[in-house]
Parts: structure tokens; sequence; C-alpha cells
């Protein structure tokens, strides 16, 4: 894409980026050379360093590229470290980006950003923070990871997208993990070993999952989330894959009063959140490729849990305090989009 330097109005370059397809449908910025400029010196990277090809048109995603799309997308220079990690998380293998932009199922790669960085940047982690919370940090990290998915990627819908019905994070999918959670942050828990980090996840849009009904005990709360995960129609349900599940601080500080780490809870979840087989598969149906052979295909009372291991089912902690709440961001099965967490410079 060309950088534009001079224009007559904003109101003519919003025009132009909508005539010319660089855009989804919202306003953007004008990439100028100075902003663009700003950007790449404030990662301290080449402007010319590849970060790869963005499927599926496989266009090249320098750092120049990606800081265009970045102040397209409204990044201030703190900002864009985080885009950078985040493609280039998005850019390993066992992500595979192609079927994620491309697929008829309506996931989309969820930018998680957790560690001191989310305060430093000033990041929303309470009220609607699946929304964007209202922060700049949020909107403008998702916004610049879809416009560069857009505008190098070519992942428009009809051709090549295939997505049926969509996903409203398609316009910016970015969230941080509470500074209040009880547990080490997301990142550590898989393993980066650093103060700050990002994990990029392709999922569906959050389903809510109240305690109506529930008391205090937590096999009995996490019972309500374990229903949520194992409904009928879920791709994890079939497919097992991985999912994220989402809690509110205050709701993970009960879970860690009673003595619930975050791998407890996965555990306890990966135990309860199971569909007999009789239910999975129709009469004549056969089994599954993808279930492991532990899975008693054979028997229609066999309990298949919706991943094959609990350390799949990735817990985040963020959100308001003003009820305890849990919600479920169902994956896109075994098929991709798992789950890749990076450490974050700065």
């Amino acid at each position: 894409m060309s950088l534009i330097t001079t224009a007559d109005t904003i109101e003519e370059w919003v025009e132009l980026a909508h005539a010319e397809g660089l855009t989804d449908g919202l306003p953007v910025y004008p990439p100028t050379r100075v902003a663009v400029d700003a950007l790449v010196a404030a990662s301290g990277r080449d402007p010319g360093q590849l970060l790869g090809a963005i499927p599926p048109r496989g266009g090249a995603a320098t750092v120049e590229v990606a800081a265009a799309n970045a102040v397209m997308a409204g990044c201030r220079p703190e900002h864009f470290e985080v885009v950078l990690t985040a493609v280039e998380a998005m850019l390993e293998d066992r992500f595979n980006l192609r079927g994620v932009v491309t697929t008829t199922h309506p996931c989309w790669p969820l930018v998680i950003v957790s560690g001191p960085a989310v305060e430093r940047l000033a990041m929303a982690h309470t009220e609607s923070v699946f929304s964007g919370g209202g922060a700049h940090a949020n909107a403008a990290i998702g916004r610049a990871v879809k416009l560069l998915l857009w505008n190098a990627g070519g992942a428009t819908p009809g051709e090549p997208v295939k997505e049926v019905f969509g996903h409203p994070g398609r316009y910016a999918f970015c969230v941080a993990e509470s500074p209040a959670s009880p547990w080490p942050p997301l990142h550590q828990a898989r393993g980066v070993d650093a103060a700050s980090g990002i994990t990029v996840f392709a999922c569906e849009s959050p389903t809510s999952v109240a305690m109506w009904g529930a008391d205090d005990t937590p096999v009995n709360r996490l019972a309500q989330l374990a229903d949520a995960m194992a409904i009928k129609g879920c791709n994890n349900t079939h497919t097992m894959g991985e999912t994220l599940v989402v809690l509110t601080p205050n709701e993970a500080r009960h879970l860690a009063e009673n003595g619930y780490d975050r791998a407890a809870v996965q555990e306890q979840l990966w135990q309860q959140a199971r569909r007999r087989v009789g239910d999975l598969l129709s009469p004549g149906v056969p089994p599954y490729a993808w279930w492991p052979d532990w899975v008693d295909a054979d028997d229609p009372d066999t309990l298949v849990p919706v991943t094959e291991r609990p350390e799949d089912i990735h817990v985040m902690v963020t959100g308001a305090e003003s009820i305890p709440w849990m919600a479920v961001c169902a994956g896109w099965g075994n098929l991709g989009g798992y789950a890749v967490s990076r450490a974050l410079d700065g």
C-alpha cells in the first residue's frame, strides 16, 4: 500500500480509503510518512524487516507495512510493539492463519495482553472489556491487526473469506487480562518467562455464563461454565481443539480462596465439560478421526471432553466486578487457531 503524504482534507482521505478498499467500512487515519516513521522508530526495528507473508493473498508484511496499517487504526507508538508481536505469533504454523481468516466458522484472532504492560498502556480491563472498554489501546491494537489482515492479506468477504455469519471482533478484537487476577498472568501460565506478554487465540465472541441457581461451591459454579462449553453444536464438542474461558476477578478470587489455582480450574472443567458419544453421533455416523484412541466411540455412553487435555482450556481473568460472572469463547476446534504466547518487550 502507498503512503499518503498530503491531502487537502481529512474528508477526502476518508472517501479515498473507502474507494480504494483500504478499509472494511470504518473511517481510518491517513498513513502519512511522518506518522509511519514515528511508529517504526518506536519499534527499534528496520522498516524493511519482514514479519511474514499474510494469507490468503500472501502480501509481504514488513515493519513499515504493519506501521502504515497501525497508523490507519490510530495506534500510538507505544501500542506498536504489541501489534508486531501479535502478528508474529499469528504467523506461526500451528495458528493456521490462512484457515482462520477464510473459514466459514465465526472465529477471529483475539489478542490478549497480560502483565504490567496492561497498566503501562492504559488498557481497559473492567467494564465492556470485549468491546474495547473505551480504551485507546484496546481498540487501536485490535483494529491494526484487522487492517493488516485486510490490506496485506486480502481477507475480504465473499472472496476469499467464506465466514457465514461473521464476528463483531473482526473490527477489533483485543482484550487485557486484569491485574487483579489471583493467579500468574496468562502468558506465564503458558510457559513464557517474561513480565508481560501476549497470547493470540482464534475464537468466537464470548457467551456469558451466569451463576443462576448455583451455590458458592466451586464445583457447582464451574458446572455452569462447563455446561456452556459443551453445547452440542460447538466445534470443540465435536472436534476438541482448544477453548477459552473467562472469569471476572471476583469469581477468580472466590475460586482461589477455595483452593483452586488455574490448573485446578482447567482440570475441573475438563472433567465436567463432556458430552455422550450418543449425543454427538447419529446412528451410522462414523467416529471422528481426531478423537484420541482412548475415546470408546463404540459405546454411546462414553463421555467425550471438549478438549483433549485440561491445558487446552485457556483460563483468562478480566472484566468488571459488579457481580461474579463467567464466559466461554469457543475455539475453531481441531482445525487451527491454537493459542500462541510470546514475550512482550518494553
